[in-house]
């Protein structure tokens, strides 16, 4: 049986195990997918949305905040700008539900309909000019529209970009660009759709709308050493480190002038502390001469938020406080007291821990159909807006979500995936996102009906239409994938401009190579292409190779796009065919081995897998649902499938107990599975439910009979 799995560090694995109390095979599984660093784990562990990055980390945010709480002051017209997926969707009604609850009432939401082609183009900027709008935000596009934003800068038009895509090698004039993709942009993680970069912003807002907005304040904490005094101390700004020092001094050794942390102290910022009475103590035993210092005791603003500090030490609340298990900072009492300071202000400052439900769901709806990536910053994300959508879903999601039998059941990423997101990017794909949009601003219980109903109907629409699409151009695809040698296939019959991103991750699948799907419009002349790629091969670096070709580009490694006047195509084609044929060889169908988590023993075959499985939890792009692998196990019963298809349920024996399992892609190529026969097989752990009742179940991914 074919497959891989990781080397691992024992040693690495027992620290994490005790470090955050986890059984071995949880560790392990951390180690073998690179999950086991303190910002992987912090992720994993933490549902709680004060541990998310600080949005004034990217360097445009203050710039972008003052702009649009100015535009809100003054009642200046704001024009957003969307896509037609879903990251472009959502993104465009968080802006526009999250600047409405700001105050902002005159806003103008627009998505690219019909034939229009992705992101800004002369007309549109036209439309922008023409609406009297002095403020322009862009999202889940706009990076790469150059020229558009100078035209609209010219006129006198300001542009916020919040955009999630690879940037040219020239920025466009924007007043603000908040991306994190760019280098240098000062986010410490790449992975937000274009709908979470927009909730950045009005998280940003509402954090301006405090009083901790632009705040300066310096965090102290000095302890005892053997004859020293230990001194550590951070001076933030909107809770973002901007300086560190720390410092130890034999008692009673240096005269106050001539310590560093001294200096350091004196910036005239408030300066804030646990037990103000015992940071002086040590403050005045360090020095040879007496230090008069005005240190703020936050003891009771923190016992006011968090009831449970009341009584405790710094020292032993730095032993408990989780959020110092992720900390890289030496002074641990330091950590739990910047910690500890910021969770009660965020939750005193009701409107930064509540209030937003509905933008939360809306961004893990958008995160999860962008097929982001979903480690870090992103798992937070989804986890909550996940549970909300369990919880209490928007009233325009509840009629969608009963066509589906998920109103008041437990929703995964993978049930976004595979009905959730569809449906809402059928719309787009029919050219009419517009549907969407106005059903997730719509507050009328009849309008709301009638929109759902809609889409639902659009969304048959779209699976019909591309069915029929795929079986035209089924010989096409095969003819070039043969002229391209088993490389690459290219499309370019006769697909509907909104198809072709669905066509293009079809034939993907069904072939195993990048695939490229062009569509020309008939109204303009413009070509509008999609590609789509694997992990091995990235979309939009290949497509840079003829950027100077295209009137617009743009797109993900895996995901990628772009248009262009109909009269380059044909130079495109031959450009495109000697870049195919440089290609490695290794982009044909051949499959990679499964990657799996771990050898599973009989001892550990035990319901903890599910529980595991569910810390996992959501799974996605870069983090794959897990897999085990059994060597030697005992097959109790086969079952036999009265619909007659190619799957296969039967009932393994291993550890002394019997757990039902399917096999979807089972055949007997790979050997007849009978009863006391002996297999060997990877699957994952998965719960199966049926009218209301779950039960435990492997899911069998690959399988060879032994005996």
């Amino acid at each position: 049986m074919d497959y891989r799995i990781n080397s691992i560090d024992a040693e690495k694995v027992r620290k994490i195990a005790k470090d955050y109390n986890l059984n071995m095979l949880t560790a392990t599984i951390l180690s073998r997918r690179g999950m086991s660093d303190k910002e992987s784990l912090k992720f994993l562990f933490e549902t709680d949305l004060v541990y998310q990055h600080s949005p004034f980390l990217f360097d445009d945010m203050d710039s972008a905040v003052e702009r649009i709480n100015d535009a809100i002051e003054e009642k200046e017209k704001i024009y957003i700008f969307g896509d037609r997926d879903v990251d472009g969707i959502t993104g465009a009604t968080i802006l526009y539900k999250g600047l409405t609850a700001l105050g902002a009432d005159n806003l103008i939401v627009r998505l690219p309909e019909n034939d229009e082609p992705y992101g800004l183009t002369s007309d549109t900027v036209s439309e922008i000019i023409d609406s009297g709008a002095s403020l322009l935000l862009t999202v889940d596009n706009g990076i790469s529209a150059v020229e558009e934003i100078k035209v609209l800068r010219d006129e006198g038009i300001d542009t916020i970009i919040l955009d999630h895509h690879i940037a040219g090698d020239v920025f466009p004039p924007a007043l603000a660009i908040i991306d994190p993709k760019i280098p240098g942009s000062g986010y410490p993680f790449d992975g937000l759709a274009g709908c979470m970069v927009a909730f950045k912003l009005i998280y940003a807002l509402l954090f301006s709308r405090t009083p901790l907005y632009q705040s300066e304040c310096i965090f102290f904490h000095a302890s005892p050493g053997k004859d020293t005094v230990k001194m550590s101390a951070v001076k933030m700004v909107n809770f973002i480190p901007e300086d560190e020092i720390s410092e130890e001094l034999s008692i009673n050794m240096v005269p106050s002038y001539e310590s560093r942390m001294v200096r350091f102290l004196d910036q005239g910022l408030p300066i804030i502390v646990m037990d103000k009475d015992q940071e002086l103590v040590l403050l005045n035993k360090a020095f040879s001469d007496s230090i008069d210092i005005a240190l703020n005791d936050v003891r009771r603003d923190i016992e006011a938020v968090i009831a449970s500090v009341k009584g405790k030490s710094l020292f032993s609340l730095s032993n408990i406080s989780r959020a110092v298990r992720y900390t890289e900072r030496e002074d641990m009492e330091l950590s739990a007291l910047i910690s500890l300071f910021r969770s009660a202000m965020i939750y005193k400052n009701k409107s930064l821990s509540s209030g937003f439900d509905e933008l939360l769901i809306l961004s893990a709806i958008g995160t999860v159909a962008d097929l982001m990536p979903m480690r870090g910053e992103n798992r937070l994300f989804v986890r909550l807006g996940l549970r909300l959508l369990e919880k209490n879903p928007p009233l325009y999601l509840r009629r969608i979500l009963s066509s589906f039998d998920m109103l008041g059941k437990k929703i995964s990423s993978r049930d976004i995936s595979f009905y959730l997101a569809p449906l809402i990017n059928s719309s787009g794909r029919l050219g009419r996102p517009g549907i969407a949009l106005s059903l997730f601003l719509s507050e009328k219980v009849d309008e709301i009906e009638r929109l759902s109903d809609e889409l639902i109907r659009m969304n048959k629409e779209r699976k019909s239409n591309t069915e029929s699409v795929l079986e035209s151009v089924k010989e096409e695809a095969e003819a070039s994938l043969k002229f391209y040698m088993n490389r690459f296939i290219l499309i370019q019959g006769d697909v509907p401009r909104g198809l072709t991103g669905a066509v293009a991750s079809k034939l993907l699948n069904q072939y195993g190579v990048p695939t490229l799907v062009l569509a020309l419009s008939m109204d303009d002349g413009r070509v509008s292409a999609s590609m789509r790629t694997k992990k091995n091969f990235n979309a939009r670096a290949f497509l840079e190779n003829f950027a100077s070709l295209f009137q617009d580009f743009g797109g993900h490694s895996c995901a990628s796009g772009f248009s262009m006047a109909k009269e380059n195509l044909d130079l495109f084609k031959s450009r495109l065919d000697d870049a195919v044929f440089s290609l490695d060889e290794d982009l044909s169908t051949s499959e990679e081995p499964e990657q799996v988590d771990a050898e599973l023993p009989e001892s550990y075959m035990s319901s903890e897998l599910w529980r595991i499985r569910d810390l996992f939890e959501p799974y996605g792009q870069e983090n794959e649902v897990l897999k085990f692998h059994i060597r030697r196990a005992k097959v109790d019963d086969v079952i036999a499938n009265r619909n007659g298809g190619t799957y296969l349920r039967c009932n393994i024996r291993y550890n002394n107990e019997i757990w039902p399992a399917v096999f979807w892609a089972y055949d007997k190529s790979r050997g007849e599975v009978k009863k006391d026969g002996i297999v060997e097989f990877i699957f994952t752990p998965e719960l199966n439910t049926y009218k209301g009742i779950s039960r435990l179940q492997l899911n069998i991914t690959e399988l060879e009979v032994i005996e």
